[in-house]
C-alpha cells in the first residue's frame, strides 16, 4: 500500500504557473479486498514533465493505469475518486473508454505483444487508424498501409 504521507502532493512551484491538464481527487483503487491506492489526490500541470518514483510495489503503475482506465480490464478491480482531463471526467458513463486510451497513451517497461503473430503486433496501430481514416476521420498522409506483404504469413 502506498505510504499514506505520500499521498498529498503539490505541485513544485515551477509547475504553479502552468495549468492543470489532469486533476486527481481522492483516488482509491482495490483489487479484489487489497487496496493499492488510498486517497490520492495530485495536479498534474499542462506542458511539465512530471515524475512519478518510489519502490516496486508502491503504486506507480497502478495509477497510471488509472489514467487512461486500463483497470477497467482488470477484474476484482475497483477505482474510486474523481480523475479530470482538461476539466472532463474521465469515468463518466458517456466517456468511451477508447477514445481517452486515443489521448492518453501508455508505453510499458516491458513489451505487451498482442496475442498475434510478430508482423500483426506491428501493424496493428496503421490498421486501427487506417480504419479510422477510410470511416471518415481526418486523413493522416503518413498513416502507413498495413497490408501484410506478400507470401508471408
Amino acid at each position: 500500500m502506498l505510504d499514506p504521507a505520500l499521498t498529498r502532493v503539490r505541485p513544485s512551484v515551477a509547475a504553479a504557473d502552468a495549468p492543470v491538464k489532469i486533476a486527481v481527487r481522492e483516488l482509491v483503487v482495490h483489487y479484489g479486498a487489497t487496496c493499492a491506492l488510498e486517497a490520492v489526490s495530485l495536479d498534474i500541470p499542462a506542458h511539465r514533465v512530471t515524475a512519478l518514483i518510489g519502490p516496486s510495489g508502491c503504486g506507480k503503475s497502478t495509477f497510471l493505469r488509472c489514467l487512461n482506465r486500463m483497470n477497467d480490464h482488470i477484474p476484482g478491480a475497483r477505482v474510486g475518486g474523481q480523475v479530470t482531463i482538461d476539466g472532463d471526467p474521465i469515468y463518466g458513463p458517456e466517456v468511451d473508454p477508447v477514445a481517452l486510451r486515443r489521448r492518453i497513451g501508455m508505453v510499458f517497461q516491458k513489451s505487451n505483444p498482442f496475442p498475434k503473430s510478430v508482423f500483426d503486433n506491428v501493424a496493428f496501430g496503421p490498421r486501427v487508424h487506417a480504419s479510422a481514416i477510410r470511416c471518415g476521420s481526418a486523413r493522416s498522409p503518413s498513416a502507413p498501409s498495413a497490408r501484410r506483404p506478400s507470401g508471408t504469413r
